[in-house]
C-alpha cells in the first residue's frame, strides 16, 4: 500500500506533468474534472476579455439565533491566463464580531473564492486553487461529490489539476494547498489508441488517502480503484461508455461496480449532458464514494453528532451517519443526470439507492441559473443517511449541507443579493480524541 509520503509525491509529480505537459498532443474530448466546467465560475465570455471588478455590500446576517450587521467585499480578477475571484466578509452585532470570520492566519487563504488558470485551447490542462466542492476521481467509486466546504468555517483552500493526450489522463488534487488532508490522483491511459483509430479502450488507476488519520486514527484512511471503460458507441456528437470498477480500502472492505453512461461533451457547441447508471456490490465495511460530501465531518477522525443526543456523551448511538468499520455490505443503485448549457445553466441530479439494512443512501442536486442581464441563482445540495426515493420528501436530517445564493440587478450599480448555508460547525473533541 501507499504510505502517505509516497501518495503525496505521486500527486504531486501528477500535478508537475499537468502543469508542464502542454506540448503533448490535444485530444478532442474536454476535460472534465472537479470545477473546471462549474458555470458558477465562467464568466470570462471571450477568451480575450480582461475586467477586474471590485464590489462591496452590506446587510443582515443571521448565524444560529443572533442577527448581526454584515459587511462583504468581492474582487473579480479577468485576464488572459488567471481568471480569479476574492472576497472578505466581517460580521458584528452586539455579542461583538463573529470571530470565525479572522481568528487565524489560515483565514487569509480563505479570502481566495478560487484562482484558475487559463490554457491556451491547444492545451489540455486545467488547474484551479480555491475551495473543492465537485470532486470525483474516475467514476467516483471512492471519491465523488467531495466538498472541502461541509464546516465553512472551517474550509480548506486546495489544489485540483488535470492534463490529458490522445492516450494519457492525469487527475489530482488535494483539499489543502498544505498537504495537510485529502490527497488523490487519477491516471488513464489508452495503450490500444493511436491517431485516427485503435481500441479506445481506457485503464484506469485512482487512489486517495487522508494525511489527517495518520495522526488521529488508528486505521488511517487509503483508498484505491481500478476501472476499465470502453466507448461501444460513438454517433456524432453522442457517445454510449460502459464501465467497471474494482475498489477497495485498505484496513477494510472492497466493492464492485459495473455501469454506463450515455453522454455528449459538446452537443451542437450549445450544451453537455450525461446520463449514467451503475450497480453496485459492496463487501463489509465498503461505502461507494466514502469521500464525499460530508467526508470532512464524517470520517475515521471525525464524526456528526446527531441533534436529538446533542450534549449526550459520546458514543456510537449520539452519531449520525454510518462509519466505514460498521457498514454491513449491500447493493446500491446510482442515478444520475446532468445537463449544462453552456456559462447559463445547470442542472446536476445523482440520487444512490442503497438496498441494505443500512441507511446508506445519498443525494445530490447541483441547479444553477443565469439570465445575462438580471442576475443569477444558485442551488447546491447534498444529504446523506437516507432510506428510498420517498425520505427525500422527509425533514432535512443530520446529514444533510445546502447552500443557496441569489443575485438581482435592480439598477446599474446595484444588486440585491440573498444568500444562506446550511453547515456544520465544531462542538469539541470526543473522548477518543474524534473531532465533533
Amino acid at each position: 500500500m501507499l504510505r502517505p509520503r509516497r501518495l503525496r509525491r505521486f500527486a504531486f509529480l501528477l500535478t508537475l506533468a499537468a502543469l508542464l505537459g502542454g506540448g503533448a498532443a490535444a485530444q478532442a474530448q474536454p476535460i472534465l474534472f472537479g470545477s473546471s466546467d462549474d458555470p458558477r465560475e465562467q464568466f470570462q465570455e471571450f477568451w480575450w476579455q480582461r475586467r477586474n471588478t471590485v464590489d462591496v455590500g452590506a446587510g443582515l446576517s443571521l448565524i444560529g439565533a443572533h442577527w448581526r450587521f454584515g459587511g462583504s467585499a468581492t474582487t473579480r480578477l479577468v485576464t488572459r491566463p488567471v481568471t480569479a475571484q476574492l472576497s472578505a466578509n466581517v460580521r458584528t452585532g452586539i455579542y461583538g464580531f463573529y470571530e470565525p470570520d479572522f481568528d487565524e492566519p489560515y483565514d487569509a487563504l480563505r479570502l481566495v473564492d478560487f484562482a484558475r488558470y487559463n490554457f491556451v485551447p491547444e492545451t489540455r490542462a486545467y488547474a484551479r486553487v480555491g475551495v473543492l466542492n465537485r470532486v470525483r476521481l474516475g467514476t467516483g467509486h471512492i471519491v465523488d461529490f467531495f466538498n472541502a466546504g461541509a464546516a465553512w468555517d472551517e474550509r480548506t483552500i486546495g489544489l485540483e489539476t488535470a492534463f490529458q493526450t490522445d492516450r494519457l489522463a492525469v487527475q489530482a488534487f488535494s483539499d489543502d494547498v498544505l498537504l495537510g488532508g485529502v490527497v488523490g490522483a487519477g491516471l488513464s491511459v489508452r495503450p490500444f489508441a493511436r491517431p485516427g483509430g485503435g481500441i479506445p479502450l481506457a485503464l484506469g488507476l485512482n487512489a486517495a488517502t487522508d494525511v489527517n488519520t495518520y495522526r488521529r486514527a488508528p486505521d488511517p484512511l487509503q483508498a484505491f480503484n481500478v476501472d476499465l471503460s470502453y466507448p461501444a458507441l460513438s454517433e456524432g456528437e453522442i457517445g454510449f461508455t460502459p464501465f467497471v470498477s474494482y475498489a477497495w480500502y485498505g484496513h477494510a472492505g472492497r466493492g464492485i461496480s459495473f455501469g454506463a453512461d450515455l453522454h455528449s461533451p459538446n452537443f451542437i457547441d450549445l450544451a453537455r449532458f450525461s446520463l449514467k447508471m451503475a450497480l453496485f456490490y459492496n463487501g463489509r465495511e465498503f461505502i461507494p464514494g466514502y469521500i464525499g460530501a460530508f467526508y470532512p465531518v464524517s470520517n475515521p477522525a471525525a464524526r456528526i453528532r446527531r441533534s436529538e443526543d446533542f450534549g449526550k456523551e459520546e458514543g456510537p448511538d449520539e452519531t449520525a451517519g454510518i462509519a466505514l468499520a460498521q457498514a454491513a455490505g449491500g447493493n446500491d443503485l446510482l442515478t444520475e443526470l446532468r445537463l449544462l448549457v453552456f456559462n447559463r445553466f445547470e442542472f446536476w441530479y445523482a440520487f444512490r439507492r442503497h438496498y441494505g439494512s443500512q441507511s446508506l443512501s445519498e443525494y445530490h442536486l447541483r441547479l444553477f441559473l443565469r439570465a445575462q442581464s438580471r442576475g443569477e441563482l444558485s442551488v447546491g445540495m447534498d444529504r446523506g443517511g437516507l432510506l428510498g426515493f420517498l425520505s427525500l420528501f422527509n425533514d432535512l436530517g443530520d446529514q444533510t449541507a445546502l447552500s443557496f445564493d441569489a443575485q438581482f440587478r435592480a439598477a446599474r450599480a446595484l444588486r440585491l443579493r440573498a444568500s444562506a448555508r446550511y453547515t456544520y460547525e465544531r462542538i469539541g473533541d470526543g473522548l477518543a480524541g474524534t473531532a465533533r
